[in-house]
């Protein structure tokens, strides 16, 4: 016995395929990483964003080890939220911001590429009269800005690449022996 395919069943599937990927959709996976920052160590004081940042990392290709050349250290990471406009009808709307401040470094603390300020933000409305609800939905908001932040953050380390890094290393090296001659000249 053969089963005949309904074009009537396949057709709507293959209709919101279409859609979908004409529109640009598709699935966050991995992201290629440079061969350079095979290895790396990452450090800040909110414990819950850089728990979050090594999985990521891990996730992608890059294994977290105390040792390694290259250290991210997440400098700060602000929470903010403004009153947009004035109440109207008991509405008005609130703009969440996530900051994060990155800093790359070599394990013997030359300072690459940074501090970098990454920043997400998005509006909301808020009604007075429900502040419960209000502040779930800001919960809500600033977990996906934070998710975005560290999807961010991974490719700004996929983006660097070796050549880069060589050349930020060499300019580095440059300035601090140049501060060491200053240090030197001024004794």
């Amino acid at each position: 016995m053969t089963r005949r395919f309904h074009t009537g069943a396949i057709l709507p599937l293959l209709l919101i395929t279409s859609l979908l990927t004409a529109c640009g959709f598709q699935l966050r996976g991995k992201v290629d990483i440079a061969s350079e920052i095979a290895q790396l160590s990452v450090s800040g004081s909110d414990l819950p964003f850089i728990r979050d940042l090594k999985k990521a990392l891990t996730f992608n290709g890059i294994e977290m080890t105390d040792d390694a050349h290259y250290h991210l250290q997440l400098v700060s990471l602000k929470r903010t939220t403004s009153n947009e406009t004035q109440a109207s009808a008991g509405q008005y709307e609130r703009l969440l911001t996530l900051k994060a401040t990155y800093q790359l470094s070599t394990s013997d603390g030359l300072k690459l590429f940074g501090p970098i300020e990454l920043s997400n933000e998005r509006y909301m409305f808020q009604d007075k009269n429900l502040t419960n609800a209000a502040q779930s939905e800001e919960n809500i908001i600033f977990d996906q800005l934070r998710q975005d932040l560290l999807l961010t953050t991974v490719r700004r380390v996929a983006g660097i690449s070796e050549e880069a890094l060589r050349q930020e290393e060499e300019r580095a090296l440059k300035v601090r022996e140049a501060e060491r001659e200053a240090l030197e000249s001024e004794q």
